[in-house]
């Protein structure tokens, strides 16, 4: 192999020298400047640099200093009759340097030095080419990882609209309890990802063993418990979720030694599979079944704590029900407060027309909900729409005004209600054209789902302004990720949870609480409402990062295309460039 040689010097003498000696093994081209040599190593793949330090203008030190980004893996040698020494300390001590040599050099010993020098290139070289074949099949793996629990998630759809939800809130619930244990990241990535596919073996249970609504026979438990198993060998086939596997395999061992499979006991158990264990109870506890009511968070709370050291592991129960603030947010929710509304009720007086009472409504997520709640309530409809104007006629004026007049819950000053009220319009906006564009939903529901998308985060920023004002900034996935670690959940789950106290669809709910979760959303509402949000954060019609997370699968699952995304992107600009209050006096019209 003929490598490429740099030789400066601002002596021509010793260039002559220095080419004289390389050029028959070596492709040699020389400079006498730093500036020179820059030049020529923007052209020029050099595998080996040799400069004198001491030049005009520029350095020998500085030009190695200089060269560092520009050609990471060249091998530099120095040429040095009289330096600053700290400087070239510095230099090799950073990794600039290869060797220095001393001048006058002796020709045989700085032909084996560039040998030597030429040697380490080439292993740095192999070294660097391995280190990116190696990334490049960390993202295959990754990406092979992401499909398979998008299909793990579509198949979990598909056979309830509980499995997937539950899947989602157990996966925040063990990740919340995993901080608060101090584990660390690639710690917490396993249990989320464990704790989302612990029921995958659930997938070829039979459903009437699964909505039963008695006691299992003996002979039917143990058809149920072939779950854990039939998951971790699904899962043990794809490549780097050995430990996934096992989680999934052991998450119903009990501390004390009476679970399944395997009648493991305390630290045998999998970490993972123990925290998975709590984090499972308490929403099967928690969440409404066929059979059974819900409990309250009090009650499961009590639950576990009486089996800590039984069924479950005292250290993770402990680190559970130290949420406070989870038992604060399912209290305001079940009083029927929501977060701090946008319109005050001293709005709502006789001077308000219906229409405007309906923009009001419309530009208020908060108000929203509790008049979806009340309609619901008062019409108890098969289906229920979200579709406000309807929801306030149901009501009349009188009753849109008592709703509306109403002080709900505390009240709490926020600094960032502002920025919510403009997120939320725009993002209304945004699920209103993208609905007419894709034809997935009626307008005027996705109108009203962009408006609800973000009320858990409402809630969060009022019963927690202090908190919330440190986490509101970060981005998408980031502040996910902080809101669990403090509250046990996200603002998505939170959300769910107010349009259920609303007597919504579940549905609608649970595109709410996904709509945030890029890596796994298949519902197409969810879809349009993490597109919506997407909009709603983009001041570019170009700027769609968060779009690059969704793959194009899912893009073509909205039935939209790059050009499609920009220019509903230009028409919410101009929209909202027209409104010159971001109150919509229609929403609809």
């Amino acid at each position: 192999m003929s490598y490429k040689v740099l030789v400066v010097d601002d002596e021509p003498a010793n260039l002559r020298l220095l080419e004289r000696l390389f050029r028959r093994d070596y492709q040699v081209f020389t400079a006498t400047s730093g500036v020179e040599a820059l030049d020529l190593l923007n052209q020029h793949d050099i595998a080996l640099l040799i400069t004198d330090q001491r030049m005009p203008g520029m350095t020998g030190i500085e030009l190695l200093k200089n060269t560092v980004a520009l050609r990471p893996h060249m091998v530099r040698i120095i040429l040095t009759g009289y330096t600053d020494v700290s400087a070239l300390v510095e230099a090799i001590n950073c990794g600039h340097v290869y060797q220095y040599v001393t001048k006058p050099w002796n020709n045989d010993e700085l032909r084996l030095t560039v040998e030597r020098a030429l040697e380490h290139f080439e292993t740095t070289k192999s070294s660097h080419e391995f280190e990116q074949a190696n990334k490049r099949l960390s993202i295959r793996l990754k990406e092979m990882t992401r499909g398979v629990v998008r299909a793990i998630s579509d198949a979990l759809e598909a056979k309830d609209e509980y499995s997937c939800g539950h899947a989602r809130r157990v996966s925040g619930y063990a990740t919340a309890i995993g901080r608060r244990m101090r584990l660390d990241v690639s710690k917490l990535e396993e249990i989320s990802l464990a704790a989302f596919l612990h029921d995958v073996g659930k997938l070829g249970t039979p459903d009437a063993l699964l909505l039963k609504p008695a006691p299992l026979t003996d002979e039917e438990r143990a058809v149920m418990q072939l779950h854990s198993e039939r998951g971790a060998r699904i899962l043990s086939s794809v490549p780097d979720m050995a430990d996934i596997a096992d989680a999934v395999r052991y998450h119903h061992e009990h501390y004390d030694g009476s679970g399944y499979p395997e009648g493991l006991r305390g630290e045998q158990i999998p970490l993972a599979s123990r925290i998975i264990l709590v984090a499972d109870a308490y929403d099967a506890m928690t969440s409404p079944r066929p059979f059974r009511e819900a409990f309250e968070h009090h009650d499961a709370v009590t639950r576990l704590r009486e089996e800590a050291g039984k069924r479950f592991d005292p250290d993770v129960v402990e680190a559970f029900c130290d949420f406070e603030s989870l038992a604060q947010i399912r209290r305001a929710i079940r009083k029927g407060y929501f977060g701090q509304r946008f319109s005050p009720p001293s709005l709502f007086g006789d001077n308000l027309t219906f229409d405007e009472l309906v923009g009001e409504v419309s530009s208020d997520p908060v108000l929203a909900a509790h008049i979806l709640g009340r309609a619901a309530h008062q019409n108890s409809p098969a289906r229920v729409e979200l579709n406000l104007r309807a929801a306030c006629s149901l009501l009349g004026a009188e009753g849109v005004r008592a709703v509306g007049g109403q002080f709900v819950g505390e009240r709490h000053a926020l600094d960032a209600v502002g920025t919510l009220r403009d997120h939320t319009m725009r993002s209304a906006l945004a699920a209103k054209l993208l609905a007419e564009h894709t034809k997935l939903m009626d307008a005027e529901e996705a109108y009203t789902l962009g408006l609800l998308h973000d009320i858990g985060e409402v809630l969060l920023c009022s019963l927690f302004p202090e908190e919330m004002e440190n986490i509101l900034w970060l981005a998408d996935t980031t502040r996910v990720d902080r809101e669990v670690a403090a509250f046990g959940v996200d603002h998505g789950q939170v959300g769910q949870w107010i349009l259920e106290a609303c007597g919504l669809p579940r549905a609608f709910g649970a595109a709410v609480q996904a709509h945030h979760d890029a890596v796994r959303i298949n519902n197409p509402a969810a879809l349009l409402l993490h597109v919506a949000d997407a909009f709603a954060r983009t001041s570019e019609p170009n700027g769609f990062s968060l779009l690059d997370e969704l793959g194009s699968d899912r893009l073509a699952m909205l039935g939209l295309t790059r050009q499609d995304l920009t220019r509903i992107h230009e028409r919410i600009a101009a929209e909202i460039h027209e409104r010159t209050n971001p109150v919509l006096v229609d929403a609809f019209s």
